[in-house]
């Protein structure tokens, strides 16, 4: 595994932290939907994942398939550097993926 610094650390987390800070405290919950007026192929991660963390399987289903699926791929995609894997192996998984949860979103 190799060693990330401090500095690269808070380069890659702080961003996230911030957009998830300011995500809470704006009126605006979805930027997509607001500026767009239709659902991104994300919408409804987050109800999914609240349910699958209640055990609510039935309900995380409905909401969007693609939810774990696409965290574990986002945080595999952001820990790319540091992880042991092969870098073509994780983009392969970080694409297909992608693609899965667009199959989904069109499908839906």
């Amino acid at each position: 595994m190799r060693k990330i610094s401090l500095k690269r650390f808070l380069f890659i987390h702080l961003p996230v932290a911030a957009a998830v800070i300011i995500y809470a405290l704006l009126p605006i919950k979805c930027p997509f939907k607001y500026f767009f007026h239709f659902n991104c192929p994300t919408c409804g991660m987050t109800r999914a994942m609240l349910s699958l963390f209640k055990g609510d399987i039935a309900s995380y289903i409905s909401y969007n398939p693609m939810a774990l699926p696409f965290l574990s791929a986002l945080l595999l995609g952001f820990h790319i550097r540091v992880l042991p894997i092969k870098k073509r192996v994780s983009e392969a998984v970080i694409i297909t993926v992608g693609v899965l949860t667009l199959a989904v979103y069109f499908l839906k």
